[in-house]
């Protein structure tokens, strides 16, 4: 059995599972290899090189083969090196996942497949060192390390954005990068990154390009997004490392904060699909700084280019998944499409179906991962629904049936004493909402939606909506999503009802989630009634709490009508005027103020965006002065400027 030097091997070891894992060693021998039996082992190895990989798939008795830790650690062995795949003989699963997974390796020429007992006298020989001839290991890496050093040396407000696939080098030439500006005096540079097992690969190239005696501590420093966010500390220069596993808010929060920052990510890997990342942050950057600079790593360092073992991963967890090319969707209209429920064992079939449902989801959603092609072919509760023009799939849903839970069981999770597997709105519909019996109905939960991004801001999602609506027998249709402005827009659209707010922000989309409702019977309808109610009336009280960091335009945009009574007296009318009239002070006048916004602001349509935007920052979120007029971005000056706005803001509602 022959191995080529140039080449990354697959080598699949069926049999007993004792025997494949003794097999594997055996034939590892000298080489420097590690054994990855359990899912989270994967990503402590990252950063790190490799001859070869143990990778358990399963295991008879069932355990579950994880894309995520397989995709993070084919990325850790070098170029000639060996991925030794264990499959278990007696495994049987009915994952499609798998069963497509299955038919790559045997479909693949480059896949070579040993029995223990069969191939006994194989030993595996070294994969080949590269040594290189100078600091840069491709014209790529050095052409994207001067890009860097111009982010410093060039205008300010031209951010960097570095993307490529992985094994390019562009931790490395971050590192590079740093340290021929620590040579040239610049001793203020930040690495954020989302942990500092990340980031050790950037601090490795700056140690190894500086002189021994240089001290990196007070020079290159690590901060976390969040302890970034927080502390806001002043840098000659920011490199953000692996940008697309990091908020979209905290990146946007960098942009606006640093003037000189540099943000590098995978472009098609495991921590999450960085398309996605690409296609949401570039309209940011648009929008924030028009003279923003690209720069993308295209050849492969630590391997050959066309790597057996690259493609295959590729191939196998989709990374590369794109939606239908612009030419041919470009002219559709919604007459011309048809709307279709898939049939997952059809979509198995259908590969270059499969890569444009799953392309449309990854370029839609911020972070997509391998595991949710698994959950996508495997979860039995999940349909996919598709609006198509001939072949091409111009717009995808997910859908999931919740609740029909029995009584007994629906009044524990009321009560907070149950929590089940899955029902995750009608749960919370119950347990947070305060809407008892929520469990006890039907609904069909939107899990995700995406459409073309070539046909968006046309009325496909609508459609496809409106679709979902009349196929459903569900008492009625909810998501919950990371809310901006935009995206509650489109489903208010379609007559969706926010009836709840998360209190954290999500870890991944740095956004509050948001419930939304469509009844569509009778039951439905008194649910959602409910729930709205219940929003109503605790939605102002916990923006001064658990919600008063929430951006204020999506405030304003989710505040209810009328949430609280608001009669007031003549004296208490009298009061009010005298506020907005400069002759009351803010404090004395506050409750009232409070009543008046609550009820009068979701509809008023008198007011300016600034004098909004102050109502909400000081009497609803109750920020102080100094917040509020930071806040305000520049808007108002101090605070005797801010409270004339106020008062303006006031006369207005009393219209």
């Amino acid at each position: 059995m022959q191995f080529s030097p140039d080449d990354r091997h697959i080598l699949v070891i069926t049999g007993e599972q004792s025997e494949c894992l003794s097999f594997a060693k055996k034939i590892a021998g000298d080489l420097e290899y590690i054994e990855i039996d359990e899912p989270k082992k994967a990503n402590t190895y990252l950063g790190q090189e490799f001859d070869a990989v143990i990778f358990h798939s399963g295991s008879a008795e069932g355990d579950k083969f994880d894309p995520n830790a397989f995709g993070a650690i084919t990325g850790t062995i070098r170029g000639g090196g060996y991925l030794l795949l264990l499959k278990p003989e007696n495994h049987i699963s009915e994952s499609l996942f798998l069963k497509r997974f299955d038919r790559l390796l045997s479909n693949n020429a480059n896949v070579h497949f040993l029995r223990p007992k069969v191939s006994d006298t194989l030993l595996l020989p070294e994969p080949p060192r590269k040594t290189l001839a100078n600091v840069y290991a491709s014209d790529d890496q050095e052409h994207a390390v001067a890009a860097i050093l111009k982010v410093v040396s060039g205008h300010r407000r031209r951010p960097l954005v570095i993307t490529s696939d992985r094994g390019r080098g562009k931790s490395a030439a971050l590192g590079i990068a740093a340290a021929e500006l620590i040579k040239k005096d610049i001793q203020n540079i930040i690495i954020c990154a989302p942990s500092k097992q990340i980031a050790a690969m950037v601090f490795k190239h700056a140690e190894l390009n500086l002189r021994l005696d240089t001290n990196l501590n007070d020079k290159l420093r690590f901060f976390s997004p969040d302890d970034m966010q927080c502390e806001q500390p002043d840098a000659d220069l920011v490199l953000v490392d692996e940008a697309a596993a990091i908020p979209l808010s905290m990146l946007t929060f960098f942009l606006k904060r640093y003037s000189r920052i540099v943000f590098a990510s995978t472009q098609h890997g495991y921590e999450g699909s960085g398309r996605g990342f690409t296609i949401n942050f570039r309209r940011i950057l648009d929008a924030e700084t028009p003279d923003w600079k690209n720069c993308q790593l295209r050849t492969p360092i630590r391997w050959q280019d066309n790597d057996s073992l690259e493609k295959f991963t590729f191939d196998a967890l989709l990374l590369d998944a794109e939606p239908a090319e612009t030419s041919v969707v470009k002219k559709t209209q919604i007459n011309e499409c048809s709307f279709v429920q898939v049939n997952k064992y059809e979509l198995l079939k259908d590969e270059a179906m499969l890569r444009q449902v799953f392309g449309l989801l990854v370029g839609a959603h911020y972070q997509t991962k391998p595991s949710d092609l698994m959950h996508l072919l495997d979860d039995r509760d999940i349909s996919i629904f598709c609006l198509e023009s001939n072949e091409p799939i111009i717009a995808v849903a997910l859908v999931v049936r919740e609740g029909n839970i029995d009584s007994a069981l629906s009044t524990e999770i009321f009560e907070g004493k149950r929590r089940i597997q899955g029902h995750l709105v009608a749960q919370s519909l119950s347990a947070n909402v305060g809407v008892e019996f929520a469990n006890e109905i039907s609904g069909d939960r939107i899990i995700r939606i995406a459409v073309h991004p070539d046909l968006q801001q046309q009325g496909f999602g609508k459609h496809l909506l409106k679709q979902l609506n009349e196929i459903s027998d569900a008492d009625y249709i909810c998501t919950s999503y990371g809310v901006t402005v935009p995206l509650l827009q489109f489903w208010q659209a379609s007559g969706f009802i926010a009836v709840y707010l998360g209190m954290k922000r999500d870890a991944s989309s740095g956004r509050h989630s948001v419930i939304m409702l469509h009844a569509k019977t009778e039951a439905g309808e008194k649910i959602q009634q409910q729930a709205r109610y219940n929003f109503s009336n605790s939605f102002p009280q916990l923006l001064s709490d658990p919600l008063r960091s929430l951006e204020s335009d999506v405030a304003l945009a989710l505040l209810p009508e009328k949430t609280v009574s608001s009669s007031f007296s003549s004296e208490e009318r009298r009061m009010i005027e005298g506020f907005a009239t400069g002759h009351r002070g803010y404090e004395n006048t506050l409750y009232l103020i409070w009543k008046l916004v609550c009820e009068k602001l979701p509809d008023n349509q008198l007011l300016n965006n600034e004098e909004k935007r102050i109502l909400i920052l000081k009497v609803l979120q109750k920020h102080s002065w100094k917040t509020t007029i930071e806040k305000m971005c520049g808007k108002v000056k101090g605070k005797n400027e801010t409270i004339s706005v106020l008062r303006t803001a006031v006369a207005g509602l009393l219209q």
